[in-house]
């Protein structure tokens, strides 16, 4: 059953986000283990407290009656002392799971592609019986991959942008499939489908951006990984 409609989700992100979120709760959040959930109430509204998150940094998502929601936002915003929260929207949250190399569904992956094409096989449970998908997906884990998703940061001044064409040895190879100019990191990086031979760090691409061919390098993912 589709129960959508019966929750508002608000996400607080940040390395401040215990301490904005702990004096509204009873639950215990420091012992909430990431990927984990509770239930209790926050700012007296009942709730269920994931801690989880789409930005590579420690964060808690509330669950609560959307009737509610406007009210816990309110208590979320002045909490602490100086409150820590600022609101953001959704190109701050895009720039954040970039930096983090977090796919974005319909972007960089969708149904034409595989986990193993995306960096994510370890997200398939190899060992467990029959599932949608298993014998392509084994019969790709043992022929190899034709194309990889890479992170890459630009050499040259230009943003690289979703649909730009990315090149290499005076072939196409593939498109970006995300792409911006990070406040944080300062820097212009992206994500790409290349075939396997364009994947190895400091490898050099060219990204057509409107017409001009600015130079990038393949780089590690993720771009940015938090202190834990």
């Amino acid at each position: 059953m589709d129960a959508s409609s019966r929750y508002a989700l608000l996400s607080v992100q940040g390395p401040a986000a215990l301490d904005a979120v702990q004096p509204l709760t009873g639950v215990e959040l420091q012992s909430l283990a990431y990927y984990t959930f509770a239930h209790g109430e926050v700012a007296n509204v009942r709730a269920t407290i994931s801690r989880t998150g789409y930005t590579g940094e420690d964060g808690f998502e509330i669950f609560v009656p959307p009737q509610s929601a406007d009210r816990v936002w309110q208590a979320i915003l002045t909490s602490g002392s100086p409150p820590a929260v600022v609101p953001a929207g959704l190109g701050a949250r895009d720039t954040l799971r970039l930096e983090a190399a977090m796919r974005l569904y319909g972007s960089d992956i969708d149904d034409s592609t595989t986990p193993l094409e995306a960096g994510l096989g370890w997200t398939v449970g190899w060992n467990k019986g029959e599932f949608n998908g298993m014998s392509a997906l084994r019969d790709q884990k043992d022929r190899g991959v034709t194309r990889k998703l890479v992170g890459f940061e630009m050499l040259d001044r230009g943003i690289a942008r979703p649909g730009h064409e990315v090149w290499g040895g005076g072939s196409r190879l593939g498109t970006v499939t995300s792409g911006t100019q990070t406040p944080f990191l300062q820097k212009a990086i992206g994500l790409a489908y290349v075939p396997p031979d364009y994947t190895a760090p400091e490898t050099e691409l060219d990204v057509d951006i409107r017409g001009r061919r600015a130079r990038a390098r393949v780089v590690p993912l993720p771009f940015y990984k938090r202190q834990t």
